[in-house]
């Protein structure tokens, strides 16, 4: 018989709970409120998200030899139409799970980390930039179909490279697996704090009854306060071949307050009549310690159904 990952979460959940909870815990509670105008068809929109993150170092005489992070949201949409998957109608509301994972930490130098949970799918300029709960997005819903899932993650950061590799069950926010589905997915890189970062990637699997592979190709570059990114990825869904590119210039604040960037986005598929070409541009304000605001405009570049297709959206976030 075989043990499905999740069964393993629950085991080494109940055999963490024997720690105090409060010893090495941080937690802030997150507020957000987003608003959407889009201009074909002309409507808008908003969602309103309300979280608990909680990250918490476990350890024993001999040191740390795990973390948590959880991550929980009520999240309120407010005519939003198409809604995302596990929601049930443009104005439902639901608590969501972000991150909610438990990673395993191995003295050994070649013995890999273990993380079991809920977790961002290890893929591109996504793995070393997180965006949940962010305007900023590098494409995980294109290329995977998903950005997380729950699963069993491989990891390990050495001198001079760093890895992920993951299999997971393809539920998204459901620990089971649907259909059969399936996924493997992994990302082997330089190290994330270097100014040079290049990634190799790959994807392999079933979701929602499609067959997708992916592998990738992704770059970063830092140069004082300017940053240019690029990820390119070339694949299938079922027997469609797909190209999918993604280019960004950015600029920060000396101290990380303020950015401002500027994406191309191209995907191109056999079956499409035209490639689709976006042009984003996006700024976030922290305003202080705690309060944030972000700005993001997108526009298609190339008419699709007769039409060019712009979405601003606008966000404040409040994190305590």
């Amino acid at each position: 018989m075989r043990v499905k990952p999740y069964l393993y979460i629950l085991i080494i959940i109940s055999n963490l709970a024997l720690a105090d909870i409060t010893e090495n815990l941080r937690w802030s509670l997150d507020a957000s409120a987003r608003y959407n105008d889009f201009s074909i068809p002309k409507k808008t929109s908003q969602i309103y998200f309300l979280g608990l993150d909680t990250h918490k170092v476990f350890s024993n005489n001999d040191g740390d030899f795990a973390y948590s992070v959880m991550q929980f949201y009520f999240t309120k949409l407010s005519n939003q139409n198409p809604y995302p998957f596990m929601f049930d109608s443009p104005d439902d509301g639901k608590l969501i799970v972000r991150e909610a994972h438990i990673n395993y930490l191995t003295t050994d130098k070649w013995v890999p980390n273990i993380r079991l949970g809920h977790f961002t799918m290890p893929f591109g300029l996504e793995d070393s930039n997180d965006t949940n709960g962010r305007l900023l997005d590098y494409g995980h819903g294109s290329n995977l179909g998903t950005k997380l899932d729950w699963g069993v993650l491989l990891n390990k950061v050495h001198d001079h490279f760093e890895y992920k590799v993951s299999y997971s069950l393809g539920g998204k926010d459901d620990p089971k697996s649907v259909d059969g589905s399936y996924l493997y997915t992994g990302r082997i890189s330089t190290l994330s704090h270097e100014d040079y970062i290049f990634g190799l990637s790959f994807y392999y699997g079933e979701l929602d009854n499609i067959d997708r592979q992916r592998v990738a190709f992704d770059v970063q570059y830092y140069y004082t306060t300017w940053g240019v990114k690029a990820e390119l990825a070339q694949g299938q869904i079922n027997d469609d071949d797909e190209r999918y590119l993604l280019l960004e210039l950015n600029k920060q604040s000396i101290d990380d307050s303020n950015k401002i960037y500027s994406q191309f986005v191209y995907k191109d598929r056999d079956s499409f009549t035209k490639a689709q070409n976006q042009a984003v541009i996006g700024i976030s304000f922290q305003l202080n310690t705690e309060l944030e605001a972000s700005l993001e405009y997108k526009k298609q570049l190339k008419e699709i159904n007769g039409a060019k297709s712009g979405l601003f959206r606008a966000q404040i976030r409040y994190r305590f």
